[in-house]
C-alpha cells in the first residue's frame, strides 16, 4: 500500500484540451446537460422523502441549466431576446425571464419537458433596466409564467429576438417562444 505522500508527490496537473466554441461544442453542452437532467429527474421521482437528497437532486439540476444558459445560450447567441434599442457598447446584463429555479420546479412536477427548461426564456436588459428590476423586487416573480412579459411591460420594457424579430408582448406568450426558438 502506498502512502499519500507517495500518490501525491510530484503530480503534476494536466492542462485539459481547450475546447472550440461552436456548433459542436454546443451540441455537446446539449447533450450532456439534457441526458443528465433526465437522470436526476428521474431519481427525484423515485424519492420516498423531500429530504436532503431531494435538496441536492435540486441544487445539481440549477447547476445543469444554468451551466446551458450560461453556455450554449448566453455564449452562442447572447439571450433569446434583446432589450429594443440598446445603443452598440451599452452594458447589459443576461437574465432568465422566467427564474431558472421555477423552470426547475416545473420540469420537477411535469409541467415542462427537459428541452423546455433548457430553453426557457433569457434576455438581454441594459444594466440600468436590469437595476430596475431588481429594485422593484420583481426580478425574482413572474406573475404569470405563461405570459411571462408582464414584469416587463410594467416598467415599459420592450424586446425583440436575438435575429431582430418584432415581439408583441401583448401575444407572444410561452407556445410563441418555443414555436420560434424550436427551428
Amino acid at each position: 500500500m502506498t502512502t499519500l505522500m507517495e500518490r501525491v508527490g510530484g503530480f503534476a496537473q494536466k492542462k485539459p484540451t481547450p475546447v472550440k466554441r461552436g456548433g459542436a461544442s454546443y451540441d455537446a453542452t446539449y447533450q450532456f446537460c439534457q441526458s443528465e437532467i433526465q437522470r436526476y429527474v428521474q431519481m427525484y421521482n423515485q424519492l420516498v422523502a423531500e429530504d436532503q437528497t431531494a435538496r441536492l437532486i435540486r441544487d445539481m439540476i440549477d447547476v445543469l441549466l444554468r451551466r446551458y444558459h450560461g453556455y450554449s445560450i448566453k455564449e452562442n447567441i447572447g439571450a433569446h431576446y434583446y432589450e429594443k434599442g440598446l445603443a452598440h457598447g451599452t452594458k447589459t446584463e443576461f437574465e432568465h425571464v422566467i427564474p431558472a429555479s421555477v423552470a426547475r420546479d416545473l420540469l420537477l412536477f411535469g409541467r415542462l419537458t427537459v428541452d423546455e427548461a433548457l430553453n426557457i426564456p433569457t434576455c438581454r436588459l441594459s444594466a440600468d433596466k436590469h437595476e430596475i428590476l431588481n429594485s422593484t423586487k420583481l426580478v425574482s416573480t413572474t406573475p404569470d409564467i405563461y405570459w411571462f412579459w408582464q414584469r416587463y411591460e410594467s416598467l415599459g420594457i420592450k424586446v425583440e429576438t436575438h435575429d431582430g424579430t418584432a415581439v408583441d408582448m401583448a401575444t407572444w406568450n410561452l407556445d410563441t417562444h418555443y414555436k420560434h426558438f424550436k427551428g
